[in-house]
């Protein structure tokens, strides 16, 4: 086996928090390749503690109290042990000061593959054959039949390129696909630090893009989703699923455990680690799952919500509630509850006891309540109510149905063996 090593000069964590990126915390490198013809720069032994950093030592027990302690020396580059352990803001024992020194180490990603060999025209650094990646301070471990590193003439254009069985972990989190390019230009622009101990400005890419093709797969605790495209522009902090056609295999599927998302939420808002909620352990009630089935999804961070288009169903437990609709956009508060669920184009959904259709349905999670507009219609038990308008609380045993003020609603009663008007699925 041939072992190269590489330098990383910049470390950087993507989150998208949606409800169907429940597991992906992307996260995305930098990287700084410097080549000269079949050597590589060799690191130097410096500490640097960047928002990364901060996240891992949480991960590894740190409350989010104690990482907080260590902001003001972020991104600060620190030549040298001694230099770097004077810095810390408080006394920490033996095992806490080897966690940090791991995940601030500017140590070297070592990649060791089979054949190795150099592209001048282009800048570029091939592996084949069994490429193994593995870069300590992030816990990364990739894996593919192909890599290729490429650095811009101007260092302000880089590529890494996989093909072949890509394989990324990170702590539960885990990408694969046949195809990945991660793409960076800059740096370009720059952006203030808002939570930083003083006015900081710093350098961050024009562009920044990872894309996947090709049985893409994700998984973690929190759920998983598989689709035939993944596309993630990083500064936007945007992402666009795509799936191969449009029949259930081929389309994208999302799985998410609602329940953990809360929890995980909790627990990093109060900096607990490893502990249960009290509502967590005063109930063995089931989790709250949802099932999504569509042939495009867009996802933004910024805006807390998730479009999926193209014979969308979603399906949740334990409520089991079914809706159908040619779109379904989820929206998100900032701690990844659910807030609402917006469904358009011929929408048809489901609960225990009722079935519903209608041009546009509205559920409000907060209020716990439907609003069905253009040609509604819900048969629940021997009622039939139709109408421009239909309000329901979406608790089927609660409440009554509400028309508009102008917009009655129309109730048929059926016999008790009449069969069901019309169904979902």
């Amino acid at each position: 086996m041939i072992q190269h090593t590489l330098q990383m000069s910049k470390q950087k964590i993507f989150k998208i928090i949606t409800i169907v990126l429940f597991l992906l915390c992307f996260t995305v490198l930098e990287s700084a390749w410097k080549i000269s013809r079949f050597s590589f720069a060799s690191p130097t032994n410096a500490f640097k503690i960047t928002r990364n950093t901060l996240d891992h030592l949480q991960r590894e027990g740190f409350t989010k109290a104690l990482a907080t302690m260590f902001v003001p020396m972020l991104d600060k580059t620190y030549q040298n042990p001694k230099d770097f352990l004077e810095a810390f803001p408080i006394f920490l024992g033996p095992k806490q000061r080897d966690i940090i020194f791991r995940y601030a180490s500017t140590e070297q990603i070592k990649i060791q593959a089979d054949e190795f060999s150099t592209d001048f025209n282009e800048n570029a650094a091939v592996f084949r054959g069994n490429v193994k990646g593995f870069i300590p301070r992030e816990n990364i471990d990739l894996t593919t039949a192909k890599l290729r590193l490429v650095s811009g003439t101007d260092s302000n254009f880089e590529k890494l390129i996989g093909e072949g069985g890509v394989q990324v972990k990170q702590w539960d989190r885990e990408v694969r696909s046949d195809y990945a390019v991660y793409t960076e230009i800059g740096p370009g622009i720059t952006k203030t630090v808002a939570d930083s101990s003083a006015a900081e400005k710093i350098l961050v890419p024009q562009k920044q893009t990872l894309e996947l093709q090709g049985n893409v797969l994700m998984k973690a605790d929190q759920g998983m989703a598989r689709s035939d495209t993944l596309l993630l522009d990083l500064i936007r902090q945007h992402a666009t699923l795509g799936g191969k056609d449009t029949s259930k295999e081929g389309r994208i599927l999302v799985e998410a455990n609602l329940s953990q998302l809360e929890t995980n939420s909790v627990n990093e808002d109060s900096g607990v680690k490893g502990q249960k909620t009290g509502d967590e352990t005063q109930s063995n009630s089931e989790p709250q799952k949802v099932t999504l089935l569509a042939s495009r999804a867009v996802l933004d961070n910024k805006k807390h919500q998730a479009m999926f288009e193209g014979n969308v169903e979603m399906e949740r437990t334990p409520d089991d509630l079914y809706i159908h609709a040619g779109k379904i956009t989820l929206r998100l508060s900032d701690s990844q509850e659910l807030k609402s669920i917006q469904a358009e184009q011929e929408v048809c959904f489901e609960q225990p006891g009722r079935v519903a259709k209608a041009n546009r349905a509205s559920f409000d999670e907060i209020l716990q309540t439907i609003l069905l507009e253009g040609g509604a219609e819900v048969q629940s038990g021997k009622y039939l109510l139709q109408g421009t308008t239909i309000n329901l609380y979406l608790d089927v045993n609660k409440g009554v149905a509400q028309g508009a003020n102008k917009a009655p609603i129309q109730m048929t009663v059926l016999s008790a063996q009449s069969p069901s008007i019309f169904k979902c699925r």
